[in-house]
């Protein structure tokens, strides 16, 4: 489980105007790809722009706020008649994700505490908006870190998510 709030930091009032009440772009959450919600393109899910977009389908992503990513999975060896690559330690298996990105601009009345965050318009927006995957892979370790390609399927999703349900992920291991 994965989550994260950005607020801007006003010191309650004494730092800032409006102007500095709503966090910059490049600040804010962007949430999809293999390594967060498998099925979805890299920020292909959450807040778009109406227009732009032309190698992302939906238009343009102008990031989240508030977001979070859930992962139930369950793994299993390859089967013995691929001798090699169980050896190797290439395992099959199949997973959930749930998650949404949402922008919290508008919901919370200019406040900035971190109360109003559980109120009932935000649940209810983030509720609304949480997409959610089933699908299976295919993983395997390396000396570098972990390879999995993965067949993703989409059960709940926006009309402007950028989908991909064939995917390849590589994760790093330090030390």
């Amino acid at each position: 489980f994965n989550c994260g709030v950005m607020r801007p930091l006003t010191f309650n009032g004494l730092v800032g105007n409006d102007n500095n009440l709503v966090v910059p772009s490049s600040d804010r959450f962007f949430v999809g790809g293999p390594g967060q919600l498998r099925g979805f393109m890299p920020a292909g899910i959450g807040p778009r722009a109406s227009r732009g977009g032309s190698s992302v389908p939906g238009g343009d992503a102008l990031g989240g706020d508030l977001f979070y990513t859930s992962t139930l999975a369950a793994s299993i060896p390859f089967p013995s008649y691929f001798d090699k690559l169980r050896h190797n330690g290439a395992r099959l298996f199949g997973f959930a994700n749930a998650g949404t990105c949402v922008t919290t601009d508008g919901l919370l009345g200019g406040q900035q505490s971190f109360s109003p965050l559980l109120s009932l318009p935000v649940l209810t927006q983030v509720l609304q908006s949480s997409r959610l995957t089933v699908g299976g892979g295919v993983s395997a370790g390396s000396p570098m870190g972990r390879f999995e390609a993965t067949y993703a399927v989409p059960i709940r999703y926006g009309p402007r998510d950028a989908r991909k349900p064939v995917q390849f992920g590589f994760g790093f291991s330090f030390g």
